[in-house]
């Protein structure tokens, strides 16, 4: 696939970073290229607890500004993308071993509602102990005390925000290339003139009077194709989840929990009619594309799951699939994971006039990111910034159609090009309780009928989501592949 030689801005990296990048920049007329050396939202994004929040463990490490900016901004994607942003009641149940009891948690909760005020959700509430049983009845009674019922928000399907964004980014006229790996960044005269990259077996040299290096956890991977040596910006964390069916006692909230073994939080989340739980953060110093979701982190997950619901009783032959991401924070000596901080920030290169790097960033703050991203990209060019419009405009979304139908318009209008990048982040069948496997042969025939493919290539894009699978889910259930 050619693209045009010359952009005035080129995005490397099609998470939710680039992708809300791209749409701001593509907003504001400039020529964009949008890269990435898989499918849209393949890394980092599709990873998260899938929540749009105003981040309540920030006050503790007095980061008041990111809180402020997550709760803005939660409350833009309300308004700009409702079809996939959806508010979400969480409790935070106390027991006497709480690290926090019940006058910290109200007083968090009071400064949580301060810093966001104007905001459409309502005010959190505090629940007595006959209050939270009554409303959590399969909650662990033992030791509890009470409990903080608020209110955040979640994007169920977090790859199609990042979707959304990329085509809606596309449509007005920037131009996405995936799994397009960048093989060499140019640089002349103190200045990153292009990249080469490969798409579709040829390569290309595109220039590009910007570069912007949005590859999450592989940031310091792409520098290396850089001829100047460049200081280390990544210092990932590895955050792992298990998907499990409805279990007996589950809440039809959200539960925000302190884990009794290292007292770290976690979320147990009602999700895509079953339920989300974690998530770990480890330190993760090995490559990105092998992240998974190890042993231990399961029984740890099942563990602390069963604590606090004694009911539940959960075992290894319960899980629907896990799924594991680095978080691209930034690189720090500080052995305590979880006081890294999570803003992000854009870093300039000084032998680099014209190269950004994105490091941290979450899927609740992507917008604002951008268009402090874009504003610097005009003041590189040298050009006066027009107004940022990506709060305003909502977000366009495709309507909703058959699966069937589905599988044809992802690939002609949606920049899939195989059955994962279908299953995986179009349609998100394969999220589903039987990952997708029930709809396979269908789609692969679909293919081979309505795109043209040989039986020998519907085979293979069977085997690839099959092999996909079985690698993520290793540690889990692999012997239902």
């Amino acid at each position: 696939m050619l693209v045009s030689p010359e952009f005035d801005v080129m995005i490397i990296g099609a998470g939710i970073n680039g992708a809300g990048i791209a749409r701001d920049a593509t907003m504001r007329g400039l020529r964009v290229l949008l890269l990435d050396k898989g499918d849209i939202a393949s890394g980092t994004s599709s990873a998260s607890t899938r929540l749009i929040h105003g981040g309540l463990r920030y006050l503790e490490h007095f980061e008041f500004g990111l809180v402020r900016e997550s709760l803005r901004e939660r409350e833009t994607l309300l308004r700009i993308a409702p079809h996939l942003v959806k508010p979400l009641p969480i409790t935070i149940p106390i027991y006497k071993q709480s690290k926090r009891g019940p006058l910290t948690v109200r007083a968090g909760m009071i400064a949580y509602d301060l810093l966001s005020i104007g905001k459409s959700l309502p005010r959190h509430r505090m629940l007595s102990r006959s209050e939270t049983l009554q409303q959590s009845p399969g909650l662990n009674p033992d030791g509890l005390l009470a409990s903080a019922l608020y209110f955040d928000a979640q994007v169920e399907f977090a790859e199609r925000l990042v979707v959304d964004n990329a085509l809606d980014a596309r449509d007005r006229g920037a131009e996405v290339v995936t799994y397009a790996p960048v093989t060499k960044i140019i640089a002349e005269d103190g200045a990153v003139t292009g990249v080469e990259f490969v798409c579709d077996g040829e390569t290309q040299v595109v220039r590009a009077n910007v570069i912007i290096n949005a590859a999450g956890p592989w940031v310091d991977e792409l520098l290396e194709r850089v001829p100047f040596q460049t200081p280390r910006l990544i210092g990932g964390t590895k955050g792992s989840h298990i998907v499990v069916p409805a279990f007996p006692g589950a809440s039809k909230n959200a539960i925000y929990l302190e884990a009794q073994s290292d007292r770290r939080p976690f979320f147990i989340i009602p999700w895509n009619g079953n339920y989300l739980i974690g998530t770990t953060d480890v330190r993760f110093e090995e490559d990105p594309d092998q992240v998974r979701c190890e042993s231990w982190e399961i029984d740890y997950l099942l563990a602390e799951t069963n604590r606090a619901f004694p009911n539940a009783r959960l075992t290894r032959d319960q899980i629907l699939f896990t799924y594991s991401g680095v978080r691209p924070l930034p690189w720090t000596t500080n052995e305590d994971e979880q006081s890294i901080t999570r803003r992000h920030f854009i870093r300039e290169h000084a032998r680099l006039k014209n190269l950004l790097s994105i490091v941290g960033g979450k899927l609740t703050t992507y917008r604002s990111l951008a268009e402090e991203c874009v504003d610097l990209v005009f003041r590189k060019l040298g050009k006066p910034s027009p107004a940022c419009l990506t709060a305003r405009e909502v977000l366009s979304s495709t309507p909703p159609r058959e699966f069937t139908e589905a599988v044809v318009f992802s690939f002609e209008h949606e920049l899939a090009k195989t059955l994962a990048d279908v299953f995986l982040r179009r349609t998100m069948r394969g999220l589903s309780a039987d990952l997708g496997l029930g709809d396979l042969e269908a789609a692969a025939e679909i293919g081979v009928r309505c795109l043209g493919w040989s039986d020998e290539r519907a085979k293979r894009e069977m085997e690839n989501y099959c092999i996909k699978l079985l690698t993520l889910n290793s540690d889990s259930r692999a012997n239902r592949f």
